[in-house]
């Protein structure tokens, strides 16, 4: 499932056959011998690419010290795995230089918005992004609380044309790859790591813009559903597969509101399951409106999923309610999940300096989180999106105390960039001759 999002959600062209299913299977090769792992991705050329060892979901990990030596080691495998595909089916992936004014890890609205603004202005910009331009906010089906768009704006067109604006105006982005490995500054560049595809880049200063995901579902059965009826996120092309049929979706935040009137304009209905007393207390007034209004979706609230059955798909949730403790199934053909969000911020730890849950501390921020400036040794103190890294500033929901708007991400994406030439006119190291 991931895979054919990322295909999709970069334009590539593709053919989803299911090999348990589908009678051109028979057709594609491979019979005798080992079985292939999947994902298998077979090419015009007769070629194919074979899915890594053991696939690990990209991203969705808090912190990659966490992990078990097998888990690191299938997560560092699947990401180059990733970029293999990525550079495969002809997206961007190799850096054109070693060397750039500005680094910029991600591409939502904060990062594109960056590179934006950096290569305008006349920086050698360079922005990596591991899924497709546009991130999270890619997925919205529609944002109609953005400045400038009295009717909405699809997510999708959005990230489109800022990520065609951006590249118009000299940013440079990489598609499929991610950031690996951090190393320590050198010089006068502030940033230097190593991608996934073993490609290293240096850089006079970096902009953290890799945003959230959405949190994890803690519930038997959820984990070995997902892409068999279960998913994180709604991307918009989802819904029309889901005609028919009995819907869930979990979350009340805005994203939430906004895929369950998505999937009611196809579904036969939709149920919102959200742990707060009231809509209202976490999803904005004009979405509230419409989800109440709307004939066939449900809301039950002060509920929680505790757990998903289903033999080879989805086919129920076990929903609790909060006061009684009472618990009932819920028939479910989809479940799309939407709840809290999460930094995408693993690989950083013990480089960057984070909150208790992840989110990256920067500015004044720094300064109160310890009274000895461990995080902050220099003189000066930091200017207000630095992170605690020198020249490495944060953008974007990422960013501990962000307002998680996409208003306010392309904000701080602009104002990531002024900081950037305030950082190298005025504190930049200079490189010996």
């Amino acid at each position: 499932m991931e895979t054919r999002r990322f295909l999709e959600a970069n334009g590539v062209d593709s053919r989803w056959v299911d090999v348990d299913e589908d009678p051109l299977v028979r057709h594609l090769g491979g019979t005798g011998g080992p079985a292939p792992r999947y994902p298998l991705v077979l090419f015009a050329d007769g070629s194919r690419l074979e899915g890594p060892p053991r696939y690990m979901r990209p991203r969705l990990v808090r912190s990659l010290g966490d992990l078990a030596p097998d888990d690191a080691l299938a997560y560092e495998q699947t990401s180059a795995w990733r970029a293999t595909l990525a550079d495969r089916v002809g997206l961007p992936t190799r850096p054109a230089h070693e060397r750039y004014d500005v680094l910029v890890a991600g591409g939502g609205p904060a990062g594109l918005t960056a590179a934006l603004y950096a290569a305008s202005e006349g920086l050698r910009t360079l922005l990596v992004e591991v899924n497709a331009p546009g991130g999270q906010a890619a997925t919205s089906s529609r944002i109609e609380n953005y400045p400038g768009f009295p009717n909405g704006i699809g997510g999708a067109e959005l990230a489109a044309s800022t990520y065609a604006q951006a590249v118009r105006l000299g940013a440079e982005v990489l598609v499929g790859v991610e950031i690996w490995g951090p190393r320590p500054p050198a010089g006068d560049d502030a940033v230097v790591v190593t991608l996934s595809n073993g490609a290293t880049v240096r850089a006079r200063a970096g902009v953290a813009a890799m945003g959230v995901h959405y949190r994890r579902l803690d519930a038997p059965g959820v984990e070995a559903l997902i892409g068999a009826g279960v998913s994180y996120g709604s991307a918009p092309g989802e819904a029309a597969q889901q005609r028919g049929r009995d819907v869930v979706v979990v979350g009340g935040a805005n994203s939430a509101g906004q895929a369950a009137l998505h999937l009611a304009d196809h579904a036969r209905r939709v149920t919102v399951v959200v742990r707060a007393g009231a809509l209202a207390d976490g999803m904005s007034d004009y979405l509230v409106q419409r989800v109440e209004a709307h004939p066939r979706i449900a809301v039950r609230t002060r509920s929680r999923v505790v757990a998903a059955r289903g033999d080879v798909r989805l086919e129920e949730l076990e929903i609790a309610d909060a006061a009684s403790g009472e618990r009932s199934a819920l028939a479910a053909d989809a479940a799309f999940i939407l709840i809290g969000a999460q930094p995408i911020t693993a690989g950083v730890e013990g480089w960057l300096c984070r909150d208790d849950h992840g989110f990256l501390v920067t500015g004044p921020d720094l300064l109160a989180q310890d009274g000895d400036r461990r995080w902050w040794p220099h003189a000066r103190d930091p200017l207000f999106l630095e992170s605690s890294q020198a020249g490495v500033f944060v953008a974007g929901d990422l960013r501990h105390g962000s307002v998680k708007r996409v208003a306010s991400a392309v904000g701080e994406g602009a104002m990531a960039v002024a900081l950037v030439h305030e950082y190298l006119s005025r504190f930049a190291p200079r490189a010996r001759p």
